[in-house]
C-alpha cells in the first residue's frame, strides 16, 4: 500500500513525432518523465501536499500521477492540456484534468482552473490556492501535449 503524498511536481510537454506514439514519448520527455513507470490516479490533492520543483527521478521509478493528454495526426491543427489544481489548508483538494481540440495553452488552463474550482464548490470545499499548469501544440505530423500532476515523494 502506498503512503499518502507529500509532495507533488507539476510538469508539461508537447512535441510532435513521425507516428503518435512516439510523438507523446517525445512529450513525456519534455515533461522530464519519460523514464519512469506512470500510474494514473484519480483527481484527490491530499491534504498537507506541497507543490515542489520537478526533480528527476531515477529510471523505472513507479510514480502515481494525475495526467492529462491529446494526440493527433491533423497537421496544423492546434491541441492542448492541461490540470487544474485546487488546494485547501481545511480540507483535501482535487484536480482536474481538461484536454481539447482547437484551443489554445491558455484557453486550456483557464478551463481546468474553472473545473477545478467547480469540483469543490459541489463537494462543500473552499480552495485557498488553485492553479494550473497547461501545454499547447500546432501538430506537423503526429502532435502531444500534456499536462500531470506527479506525486513523488
Amino acid at each position: 500500500m502506498w503512503e499518502v503524498p507529500k509532495e507533488a511536481a507539476l510538469v508539461a510537454g508537447d512535441a510532435d513525432g513521425p507516428f503518435e506514439l512516439v510523438a507523446f514519448d517525445n512529450a513525456l520527455r519534455k515533461a522530464g518523465i519519460a523514464e519512469l513507470n506512470l500510474v494514473p490516479v484519480s483527481s484527490i490533492w491530499p491534504v498537507g501536499c506541497k507543490i515542489v520543483k520537478w526533480r528527476k527521478l531515477e529510471p523505472g521509478t513507479i510514480v502515481p500521477l494525475v495526467i492529462s493528454k491529446i494526440c493527433s495526426s491533423t497537421p496544423g491543427q492546434k491541441i492542448a492540456a492541461a490540470v487544474g489544481i485546487a488546494i485547501s489548508e481545511t480540507s483535501h483538494g482535487m484536480v482536474s484534468e481538461y484536454h481539447d481540440i482547437g484551443i489554445t495553452q491558455k484557453m486550456a488552463a483557464r478551463t481546468a482552473e474553472d473545473m477545478v474550482r467547480y469540483m469543490m464548490e459541489r463537494r462543500g470545499l473552499e480552495p485557498t490556492k488553485v492553479t494550473s499548469i497547461s501545454a499547447g501544440h500546432v501538430v506537423e505530423q503526429h502532435g502531444a501535449a500534456l499536462a500531470a500532476v506527479v506525486f513523488i515523494k
